[in-house]
């Protein structure tokens, strides 16, 4: 049996490194595509590719991963890109950079998905196939300052949830089971900037082993995985200050 193919978009020194590690730990071949290629992450990757995820981009490092390593098994989209702006006059974003960000969190994300649903189809059935978006709570919630993040977001949301319903759940997971993940406080409030890495990797790798297609949506809590949490639809307005505030006087939870 080959070797499964894991291929992660935006392969940071905390999320993105830690679940390039956890997987390679587990026998898969890695490849890794970031802005920035560190050494921590070289020592880890069978290959590495540096960019700035352009759709176009995207297309040929799959074609690369393809040729070098075989076709991916495992997708993990953990890219963003974010233009701040004041929380009191979010539309003072500039076209072009609204564009630039729209372009790394959704339309290079979808890039990535719907060629991971061909690659998918090129692995035999003995291997678990999975797309996994690193998510975060701008699908519940209004973030003014984090605007343009924040729509590239909730686009993905409805990519994954398309997906999700029509290849994991009534595809049976031929083409993949499809995951929007979110880390969260217990009580579902966002950790913000005190996101896991080891927590991302570790649920990540039971998310890729699961028999089934899950909760697209899918929420989880860091030694405790997912976790469903009501009201979800109703989306408060929260500033980053504000948000940053509550997470601080709460890290000791995590």
């Amino acid at each position: 049996m080959p070797e499964p193919v894991l291929l992660i978009f935006g392969a940071g020194a905390n999320v993105g490194l830690a679940i390039a590690r956890k997987f390679k730990q587990e026998g898969y071949k890695v490849a890794a595509a970031s802005r920035t290629i560190k050494d921590d992450l070289k020592q880890i990757a069978d290959k590495t590719i540096a960019n700035i995820l352009t759709p176009e981009e995207v297309e040929t490092i799959y074609s690369e991963v393809e040729k070098d390593l075989g076709p991916p098994s495992v997708v993990v989209y953990n890219a963003y890109s974010l233009s701040p702006v004041p929380g009191t006059d979010p539309f003072s974003l500039s076209p072009a950079d609204f564009s630039k960000d729209l372009n790394v969190n959704t339309t290079s994300a979808y890039a990535a998905a719907s060629l991971a649903a061909n690659s998918f189809s090129k692995v035999g059935p003995a291997l678990p196939k999975a797309f996994i978006y690193t998510g975060n709570m701008c699908s519940h919630l209004i973030m003014p300052e984090g605007f343009s993040m924040g729509v590239g977001k909730n686009a993905m949301a409805y990519v994954i949830q398309t997906a999700a319903e029509v290849y994991g759940l009534k595809g049976k997971g031929e083409k993949g089971f499809w995951y929007f993940a979110d880390q969260r406080f217990e009580d579902g409030a966002s950790v913000m900037s005190y996101v896991d890495g080891e927590a991302h990797a570790e649920y990540y790798w039971e998310l890729v082993n699961g028999k089934a297609q899950g909760p697209w949506n899918n929420t989880f809590v860091k030694g405790k995985g997912y976790k469903r949490f009501e009201g979800e639809l109703e989306r408060g307005v929260r500033g980053v200050g504000e948000l940053l505030a509550m997470a601080e006087e709460r890290k000791g939870e995590l």
